[in-house]
């Protein structure tokens, strides 16, 4: 824990000095409640969107594709098997990580990982495997959506299922960090499925933030701006959440000048 904490603080000045956007942009875990939201966003904003899913069902229910094949962009994949990853990654200049592992309850009060999609699985192997690929094949951007809380082992979350999931998350942005990609690491407080646009977004580092929820259509807000303001973006790693007695700004350049002005 203790390296991963000091290889974060190190490389939060490890990014590139050539800002580039993206115009090409791979979404990962696309039929996600979160990863829609992006995936469809970045679309209305015209984008070339790559969605990488795990069946095709529920990409034609989620993100609205017709074939829902290479030949629209959506790639079935799965993020354990490097095999395939490449097809997606080199279509792509940039990607949107929003795979994560789930913990399953057992209605017992108690919850439990599947075989082979514990934490380690998803969120660390899962996670190094997609930044690898973006490595190979030259991607100019990584955004990865981790999870506020992960500067705090053995928490209730981080110990669900027994699955040491906040530790395997913080584990992936350290490795992320240190890649020489460059990226921007958001990590939101609880998800919520409430209307995105409405309440204040606010940023902290090191899990000191007073406020416990974030819209998901918030999340994908941030990303969306993230890779239109990358000279911005880049290098941040900033936890997220909202304030509902506060009204949305709407100005995402001062929130990502404030993150920057502000970070540790």
């Amino acid at each position: 824990m203790g390296f991963a904490r000091s290889l974060l603080a190190l490389c939060a000045l490890c990014v590139s000095g050539e800002q580039l956007g993206v115009s090409t942009v791979l979404v990962t875990g696309a039929t996600g409640r979160t990863g829609s939201l992006t995936y469809l966003m970045l679309k209305e904003k015209g984008y070339e969107v790559v969605g990488l899913v795990r069946n095709t069902t529920k990409a034609r229910e989620r993100i609205g594709c017709n074939k829902c094949d290479e030949s629209e962009g959506i790639f079935v994949g799965d993020i354990r098997d490097p095999s395939t990853l490449d097809k997606p990654f080199q279509k792509a200049q940039g990607v949107v990580i929003l795979t994560s592992s789930a913990p399953v309850p057992l209605g017992n009060g108690s919850y439990y990982y599947p075989n082979g999609s514990y934490p380690i699985d998803i969120d660390w192997k899962g996670s190094n495997n997609q930044v690898r690929m973006a490595m190979k094949y030259g991607l100019k951007h990584i955004l990865l959506v981790s999870s506020a809380g992960t500067s705090m082992p053995d928490s209730t979350l981080d110990m669900l299922g027994h699955g040491h999931v906040l530790f395997y998350k913080l584990n992936a942005e350290a490795s992320l960090m240190a890649s020489g990609v460059p990226f921007t690491v958001v990590k939101p407080m609880g998800l919520s499925d409430h209307q995105g646009g409405e309440s204040k977004l606010v940023s902290a580092q090191e899990d000191i933030l007073q406020f416990y929820t974030v819209a998901r259509q918030d999340v994908a807000n941030v990303l969306v701006n993230a890779l239109e303001m990358p000279q911005l973006s880049k290098g941040l790693r900033f936890d997220l959440a909202s304030d509902p007695s506060k009204p949305a700004s709407g100005n995402f350049q001062a929130f990502f000048e404030d993150i920057r002005e502000n970070r540790l």
